[in-house]
């Protein structure tokens, strides 16, 4: 008999060219054990129609073809499932997916065939969820000038950090993590789940996505050198040992944004709030996933 399983795909992630009748062709191919019923996403009330047609359908398993930001409607919609998610890597970068082990759609497939399910923490940021990154500085003015650009996908992320890297300044914020306090001026302030971005530079090299911990990491680059510098240690998965960059370990940090500063939660430009309290949520979700080392084993 049959598994039913819910695709929720977004027809305008990324730079995807996929069809949804390539996809279904491909479902049958690549999934033989699996019924899927598909759900195109629209922009206008997603959030609450995915609930229906969960319950519609009642699916073992749901498969979300987009990007970080089509990920965390559908988590959030699902919140009280308890049922298995799968990225299908169809956004942009796909840095949620990366940390699962899922850089490409067939790694989704593969991850589907051997049915490992992996109990994976989330952030609770005021009313918000944070599944992936969330950032104060540099990349928040990047997803901001990203979202202004006709463009989508990798090539226009990059063109707008060319322009983004030579107006850097550093930033003020004050930290309280177990009752201690501490200032901070950072170029980047990243409140970490997962462990990489989706360009696969490893922003949080020894974190893990279901440890019941976050990370909260401070960029502070002097110069262009500092920056090229520190850039390559995010690729070599070096970072903790460089000197611009300072990382706390925690379950719950309160951050004041002394300076406004943009902040974004996983792609998402949330403004400039004068604090934000962030507090981890182990074990919120479960999602499909290959394994990696961003995954306790």
């Amino acid at each position: 008999m049959s598994k039913v399983c819910l695709f929720i795909y977004n027809p305008i992630s990324g730079e995807n060219s996929l069809d949804e009748e390539s996809l279904i062709e491909m479902f049958q191919v690549k999934l033989p054990l699996y019924q899927v019923e598909v759900f195109v996403t629209t922009g206008k009330d997603d959030e609450s129609k995915v609930k229906i047609e969960f319950d519609r359908v009642k699916p073992e398993m749901v498969l979300i073809g987009g990007g970080d930001g089509t990920v965390k409607m559908v988590a959030k919609s699902l919140r009280e499932e308890n049922v298995p998610l799968c990225i299908v890597p169809l956004g942009s970068a796909n840095g949620l997916a990366k940390c699962m082990g899922i850089h490409m759609i067939e790694d989704a497939w593969e991850a589907i065939r051997d049915h490992n399910i992996y109990d994976v923490d989330a952030i609770r940021i005021g009313d918000e969820l944070c599944l992936h990154l969330s950032d104060f500085g540099f990349n928040a003015n990047l997803v901001r000038r990203f979202e202004e650009k006709d463009g989508r996908g990798m090539l226009a992320y990059i063109q707008s950090s060319v322009s983004e890297i030579f107006n850097m300044e550093p930033h003020r914020y004050l930290l309280t993590i177990n009752g201690e306090s501490h200032k901070v001026s950072a170029k980047m302030l990243v409140i970490a789940n997962g462990d990489q971005y989706g360009t696969g530079a490893l922003i949080n090299c020894n974190g893990k996505i279901n440890d019941g911990k976050f990370e909260i990491i401070a960029l502070n680059p002097e110069s262009a050198k500092d920056y090229i510098r520190m850039t390559l240690a995010m690729f070599r998965g070096d970072l903790e040992e460089q000197k611009d960059s300072k990382i706390w370990r925690c379950e719950r940090c309160e951050i004041e944004n002394v300076d406004d500063i943009e902040f974004q939660i996983d792609g998402e430009v949330m403004g400039t709030p004068k604090k934000v309290i962030a507090e981890i949520e182990k074990h919120a979700f479960r999602f499909v996933g290959l394994k990696t080392k961003a995954v306790c084993q």
